[in-house]
């Protein structure tokens, strides 16, 4: 009860025409923020922090957590409409929003993003404001071994992400392990696979790989086929998810939410590792997995709820231990003490007005978020109308200008052109890029908690399943292998099936 009356007097504090101002306008900064490829909320927080000097530092934090929870919509709208991720949480959302975007049902997909990214958002806030101290605690149970555990699960899930072959899909996997490898060593400070590029010592960024294998490699395979693109409606209703897409996919908003809100509170998981997971949770779990890659709305609602859940729940260790949970929470850090606000178990005792006031505009940022994502859907839509050699000429643009804006290298260039190249070989072949993505973004941790827990126990192997949240997480692994390897086995012989009786009427035809 006490916990609903602080959270009341913070919507007191923080309904304010100021306050909401500087709130809305974090809000339009965010949108365009995610937007532009290759420019995630972390840049955008970056970017934006002088003008918060003078500011209030509640004004300071509206504007901030306006720009948090909008960039990731952006990023959504980028990849729906274009195929083409704003930012890197959102590229799992290119899959399948892209592809009922083509098929005149984008602005449903924006509105189901929009929906999902609210309750999964929702759901993060409220594990922060209920449980945060004891989330907390349990994340610092975490260590190399977990950790390992936690991100070897993931890979398990890759071959869910195939399109139709579980080979390609680890195939696809091991091209962004192998990626993944390149630079110093993490434990020993050796250089590998770099060439003598010193440009290569930092490794490739995941940045310019991402906006390659789904930027350049869409517009290069559109300009190949001349294929058109999808007219969509502009009627308002179309952007409201309805009553069948909801029941059709709360399973999914649920589960994501979960997801989310769970990876989110440990530091350094992020919302892209909680959104990849989702998407290969639910394609495994589904009785349709052949839809995925091909207009599933589970595909959309999941991944949406897991990044705006992971982007709650991120805070958690920022605002009770101090410990930044993602890379833009991390930029939060320096804002927070700019305005004078030391983060840590401390702040809830010192500052209790403000840290009320601070989780009350986080709600009302997800509610304005999703807002302006659903109203503005079927006007958003209409750029889908342009002619495609314009659009196509102007992704191009953005993603060479997203990958530069990276480290101002032309080596991120050089990379992303690259990646485009293999991305179009890859869809040429009937690859699945997105195994690519997920290897390359957990392939470095894997790699580097599995090495710490090893020099840890000394060399002991069964450090693994010494520890209990270790251990049960490696038997979720194991169970999602078995679980996946079924579905793909009963998906086999549905089609094996249905061959079978196209070919015994055509006999008796």
């Amino acid at each position: 009860m006490e916990m609903v009356q602080n959270l009341i007097g913070g919507f007191a504090t923080i309904l304010s025409p100021g306050h909401v101002g500087w709130l809305l306008a974090g809000q339009l900064m965010g949108l365009l923020v995610g937007i532009l490829p290759g420019v995630n909320a972390s840049m955008g927080v970056a970017v934006l922090l002088p003008v918060i000097y003078g500011m209030g530092p509640l004004d300071a934090l509206s504007f901030l957590i306006g720009i948090y929870f909008s960039a990731m919509i952006g990023g959504g709208i980028t990849s729906i409409l274009f195929g083409v991720p704003g930012t890197s949480t959102s590229a799992v959302l290119a899959l399948d929003g892209h592809e009922l975007a083509r098929q005149g049902r984008g602005a449903r997909a924006l509105g189901l993003m929009a929906f999902g990214s609210w309750m999964g958002g929702t759901l993060g806030l409220v594990f922060l404001t209920a449980l945060g101290p004891a989330i907390a605690a349990v994340a610092l149970a975490f260590g190399p071994a977990e950790y390992f555990a936690l991100m070897f699960f993931g890979l398990t899930l890759i071959s869910a992400l195939a399109a139709d072959s579980p080979i390609k899909g680890l195939i696809a996997g091991l091209l962004g392990l192998l990626a993944g490898t390149v630079g110093i060593d993490p434990v020993s400070g050796v250089s590998r696979y770099t060439f003598g590029s010193a440009a290569l010592l930092d490794g490739i960024e995941f940045i310019p790989v991402l906006v390659g294998l789904f930027a350049v490699s869409q517009v290069l395979v559109n300009v190949e086929k001349r294929r058109p693109l999808a007219r969509v409606e502009g009627r308002l209703s179309g952007s409201l998810p309805s009553r069948e897409d909801l029941r059709e996919t709360r399973t999914p908003l649920v589960r994501g939410a979960l997801i989310g809100s769970l990876v989110g509170a440990l530091p350094g998981a992020g919302a892209t590792v909680a959104s990849f997971l989702s998407y290969a949770v639910e394609k495994t779990l589904s009785r349709k997995p052949q839809l995925f890659g091909k207009g599933a709305l589970p595909g959309v609602a999941g991944p949406s709820a897991a990044d705006n859940g992971a982007a709650s729940t991120a805070l958690i260790p920022l605002l009770t231990l101090g410990i930044p949970g993602s890379e833009t929470t991390a930029v939060l850090v320096g804002a927070l003490m700019i305005l004078g606000i030391r983060p840590g178990p401390l702040l809830f005792t010192q500052q209790t007005e403000l840290v009320w006031a601070l989780f009350a505009s986080l709600y009302l940022a997800l509610i304005a978020g999703a807002s302006l994502a659903i109203v503005g859907a079927p006007w958003l839509t209409q750029v889908l109308r342009v002619p495609a050699p314009i659009l196509s000429a102007f992704i191009l643009s953005m993603a060479f200008i997203g990958s530069y804006s990276v480290n101002n290298s032309m080596t991120d260039v050089w990379v992303m052109a690259g990646a485009g190249l293999i991305g179009y070989a890859m869809r040429k072949l009937d690859f699945p890029v997105a195994p690519v993505v997920l290897a390359l973004v957990l392939g470095p941790m894997v790699e580097e908690n599995f090495r710490q827990a090893l020099l840890t126990s000394a060399g002991d192997p069964l450090v693994f399943l010494y520890r209990p949240i270790s251990a049960a997480l490696l038997l979720l692994a194991a169970v999602g292998v078995f679980v996946s390897l079924r579905m793909q086995a009963r998906l086999r012989m549905q089609l094996r099936a249905g061959v079978e009786r196209e070919a015994g009427s055509g006999v008796r035809g």
